[in-house]
């Protein structure tokens, strides 16, 4: 059998028209199986997507368009620029429901301040290799470890519509809820026991990982759940902001000591650690807090709304991640493919719950106008 290149149907090895979307067909059929591949790849994403948009209260398919939603990136930008991101969520710059927007926001600050620990990585590297200086080692690791997870955390800053969490409230969550959810999730580890597979032979059987991924989600999310009441945030994207803001913590911290006990190792893990954290904590804790907003809203939040299964979900898909991410498996013989697929789906959660967050502003203005 062919395939017509247009729709991706099956079509008579004769045909010279498809009977499906009418249109003739070239003489060789070689790329048409790879549009077939691209409508069920996009057939799959719509189904995954319009089931857990129906756990966020919404409808329908999530449609992102990374191009526009980078295009910023590439634009030249004024300081007055960065500094009026900066200055966001403060009493008197926190706009009026009125004037937030419900279109996706276009980030861009986030990416110079990558390039900024990037910068400072490739200086201090070259400092301890080519001068053996001994002084560039820590600086090292704290730039290795805090570059992705912090750069990730600004991106969310920016996205957050609402402008109504202040930067300083988000670098207080990142540093205190990132230790705390580190404090937490030791205390967690007291009631875990590890298989003797794990202990003799360092290989994570799946029960081994899910319980790595239960605990440390748990912690990160219990913390999560304090900043959230005390900030008394009442909107998805502010829930999203600040589970990014503890992720993020607890990525930073936790690295830096990988990095630390890397030994000879030390820059092959700060570079692995630090460009796969753009799917790892930080993003699994962000599921975590929009989710568990999705229940609270502008209720005052209760431990019970941690058993509504709309937040019960994701949370448990925050889980799942972690614990393959620790499972000692691989996807066609390769760790990295496993771990490319994890930030892919990671990245997909997160943007349903970004699009319900920007919804939910649509929805609070009908609400108001009523």
């Amino acid at each position: 059998m062919r395939y017509c290149p247009y729709c991706g149907n099956q079509v008579k090895a004769t045909a010279k028209f498809c009977p499906s979307c009418g249109k003739a067909l070239p003489a060789t059929q070689e790329t048409a199986p790879v549009a077939n591949e691209s409508n069920q790849i996009k057939d799959l994403y719509d189904t995954a997507t319009a089931k857990l948009n129906h756990y966020t209260g919404e409808e329908g398919a999530v449609k992102v368009n990374l191009s526009d939603l980078f295009s910023e990136v590439f634009k030249h930008h004024s300081k007055g620029e960065a500094n009026a991101i900066f200055i966001a969520g403060t009493e008197t710059t926190t706009p009026a429901l009125a004037d937030v927007s419900d279109e996706w926001a276009k980030p861009w600050l986030f990416s110079r301040i990558l390039l900024g620990f990037l910068l400072a990585f490739a200086v201090l590297l070259y400092m301890a290799d080519a001068f053996h200086n001994q002084n560039a080692i820590p600086g090292l690791i704290l730039v290795g470890a805090f570059a992705v997870p912090f750069s990730g955390l600004v991106f969310f800053f920016e996205a957050d519509a609402f402008k109504d969490v202040s930067l300083f409230e988000v670098v207080k969550v990142f540093f205190i809820g990132g230790i705390f959810s580190l404090v937490v999730t030791l205390f967690l580890y007291q009631f875990v026991t590890f298989s003797t597979t794990s202990q003799i032979f360092g290989v994570m059987t799946l029960k081994d990982s899910l319980s790595i991924g239960l605990v440390e989600e748990l912690g990160k999310v219990l913390i999560i759940s304090y900043f959230i009441s005390q900030l008394n945030v009442k909107h998805i994207l502010d829930g999203i902001l600040i589970g990014a803001a503890v992720g993020a913590g607890f990525a930073a911290f936790e690295t830096a000591g990988y990095i630390y006990s890397a030994g000879d190792q030390l820059v092959a893990v700060a570079i692995l650690r630090g460009w796969s954290a753009i799917g790892g904590h930080l993003v699994w804790a962000a599921i975590s807090g929009g989710a568990l907003m999705v229940v609270k809203r502008a209720k005052p939040f209760k431990f019970s709304q941690m058993l509504d299964v709309r937040f019960l979900v994701f949370f448990a898909l925050a889980v799942l991640m972690h614990a393959t991410l620790d499972w000692d498996v691989t996807i066609l013989g390769s760790s990295y493919a496993k771990l490319i697929l994890l930030i892919v789906v990671a990245w997909i959660i997160v943007f349903v719950l970004m699009s319900a967050g920007l919804k939910e502003i649509s929805h609070l203005k009908q609400q108001a106008q009523s």
